[in-house]
């Protein structure tokens, strides 16, 4: 079959001799019909990363067909072989406080799919090992594969704008306007927020996001020196009620305290390198404002389900956040578009 195969930092190569998958009694064979790049991919292919030992297939937002299903599977209910599903990414052992509380996106022994011991998907046929069967969740007949394949970041998005609890009439910025800002600042908009804001520090990056959804934005600009602070206060008179830091930047993070208004929420949804992490924050900004600063990471069961149903409902709107579609055998122009910032979602079709 063909699969894609990282080699090196910033190489890939498509092989069509690759050896199929191999059905564990247990799990499953799934004939790919798209699977997204994730920022996970991107960082890794541009950085290497040792849960990724050369060479190495990639792939963790797959969508299609259960194409064999092992004698020993323990499939999801509703879910049967030759069913078009979703593969959620994050692996969970199901048995400890977190899984059994529902919060599968913090289990204590969490793996991702398309990382060591897992191949992803970027390939005509993908494994499903038996600790991802009950992550399949069956696509509704009218939802597109390409768009399916969002739901694992979509739902990670969804997971960052529960815990900013948007209320009516609340102000609404989002700092960042990748797939993730993105679809936050649609979602924010159906909570209920009177108004929502975008900002990137690169003003293509910003008109792209806006054709693609800039009906449900109020108003967009591109962050100054300040990081967008002035811009905020320009056009509110308290600051902003809800945050979202949805770019892994160190100024950004900063710039949400002093813009957010007095008993705001910030969600500080994208991590920062491994390799540097901290910040200087300003904690007189947390303390006199009686700010809430959360994070949030991943996605649970249930805001994976939900986000099917949205997906579907919303169709029109969301497909628009998916600005290139490749075959297999140009994945590596996928990456490079992700590098140079000209386009959002980027979806293999293989």
């Amino acid at each position: 079959m063909r699969a894609a195969f990282m080699t090196g930092v910033n190489q890939i190569e498509v092989r069509s001799d690759a050896p199929e998958p191999t059905l564990d009694p247990a799990g499953a064979i799934l004939r790919v019909e798209a699977c997204g790049i994730c920022g996970t991919d991107a960082r890794t292919f541009f950085n290497g990363d040792p849960k990724a030992p050369l060479p190495w297939q990639l792939g963790h937002e797959p969508v299609g067909v259960l194409e064999e299903v092992g004698p020993e599977a323990d499939l999801p209910p509703g879910v049967e072989r030759g069913d078009r599903v979703f593969l959620g990414s994050i692996l969970t052992c199901g048995r400890c406080r977190w899984c059994l509380e529902g919060f599968q996106n913090l289990c204590e022994g969490h793996l991702l799919y398309g990382y060591d011991p897992f191949p992803g998907a970027y390939a005509e046929r993908a494994a499903v090992p038996p600790i991802a069967t009950k992550n399949l969740i069956p696509l509704p007949p009218e939802l597109p594969s390409d768009l399916a394949t969002v739901a694992d970041p979509f739902a990670c998005a969804l997971n960052g704008i529960e815990q900013l609890d948007i209320r009516l009439g609340d102000v609404v910025v989002i700092l960042g306007t990748g797939p993730i800002g993105c679809w936050q600042a649609v979602m924010a908009r159906d909570r209920g927020a009177s108004k929502v804001y975008l900002s990137d520090v690169s003003g293509e990056r910003l008109k792209i996001a806006l054709d693609a959804i800039g009906e449900v934005v109020d108003d967009a600009w591109v962050a100054g020196e300040d990081n967008g602070v002035e811009e905020v206060r320009r056009r509110t008179s308290q600051g902003a009620d809800r945050v979202s830091v949805a770019a892994p930047a160190k100024p950004a993070q900063q710039a949400a305290l002093e813009m957010a208004a007095k008993r705001a929420k910030i969600v500080y949804f994208a991590g920062l390198p491994k390799h540097d992490p901290v910040s200087a924050l300003d904690m007189n900004q947390l303390h006199y404002k009686e700010l809430e600063v959360l994070g949030a990471y991943g996605a649970t069961h249930r805001q994976y389900r939900i986000t099917m149903d949205y997906l579907d409902r919303k169709q029109e709107l969301l497909a628009r956040v998916v600005t290139h579609r490749w075959p297999l055998e140009k994945i590596a122009d996928a990456f490079e578009t992700i590098r140079t910032g000209a386009g959002l979602k980027m979806v293999i079709v293989p």
